[in-house]
Parts: C-alpha cells; structure tokens; sequence
C-alpha cells in the first residue's frame, strides 16, 4: 500500500518550479483585473467625452435658436419693406408716366432707392444668420472623437 499511495502523490517541486507556478498564477490573476482597471478608464472617458458632446450640442441649440428668432425678425422686417418697396417703384413708374420733370421723379426715386437699400441690406443680414444655423461644431466634434476610436489620425477643421 505505501507503494500505492508514494505513486498517487505528486513528486515534491524544487523551489524554483514552485515559484515559476506562483507567478504564472498571479498573472493569470492580474491580467482580469488589469483589463478590469482599462475598461473602467475607458468609460470613464466615453462618459466624459459624451458629456461634453451634449454640453456643446446644447449650446449649439442656443445659438441656432438665437439665429432662427433673429432670422425670423428679419423676414418679417423684409415683408413690409419689401411691398413698400414695390409701392414706391410702381408709384415712381406711374409718375414717370403721367409727369416728364425731372424734380418729382428724383424725389419719388430716392424714396425708392432708400427703400431698396433697406430691402438690401436685410437681405444680407438675412443670408448671414441662414449660414450660421446648424450644428457645424457639433458635427465636427463627434467627427474628430470617432476619428480617435478608429485610430485614424484627426482631421483639422
């Protein structure tokens, strides 16, 4: 039975394989824990990056709205200006007709051109605030974070 029972044990380890174990037992217990630690970095910093992605889309969300109330202003500036603007070059027409002095003319047609140049220049305010609407920031933002996921080199805007 001694016989029996010597061969069912393990041989003794010398002391340098016995280490080697307990240090291939150790990695193996610090690799989950590593990978454990990256994880919660990462989102961490997923959380931290959405965090700022909505901060910034709801600032954009403001001044967007700032510049459709404004740009609502300006259309409903221009639609007045606009049918006065008609009014004087049709009475300016109608007086070119009826009257061929020059002096009632020109004065009908100075209202006319102070007129335009009102219609003129809210248009231009018109188109600039038109250009401003959108979420160009926004945009580019998450561009540039998917850009780093990917591990593409980001573009500069």
């Amino acid at each position: 039975m001694s016989d029996a029972s010597a061969a069912q044990q393990p041989p003794p380890q010398e002391p340098d394989e016995q280490s080697a174990a307990d240090s291939t037992q150790s990695q193996h217990e610090a690799l989950p824990q590593e990978l454990l630690e990256q994880l919660t970095a990462w989102f961490q910093h997923s959380l931290a990056a959405g965090g700022e992605l909505a901060n910034l889309f709801r600032l954009e969300l403001q001044l967007t709205l700032g510049d459709a109330r404004r740009l609502v202003l300006v259309t409903l500036a221009l639609v007045p200006m606009l049918l006065l603007a008609w009014m004087s070059i049709s009475v300016l027409a109608g007086w070119l007709v009826y009257e061929s002095t020059a002096s009632v003319a020109g004065g009908l047609a100075t209202i006319a051109v102070m007129q335009l140049i009102v219609v003129a220049a809210l248009l231009w305010l018109g188109l600039r605030y038109r250009r401003q609407l959108g979420f160009r920031r926004t945009k580019a933002h998450a561009k540039r974070l998917l850009q780093g996921v990917q591990g593409e080199p980001p573009t500069t805007n």
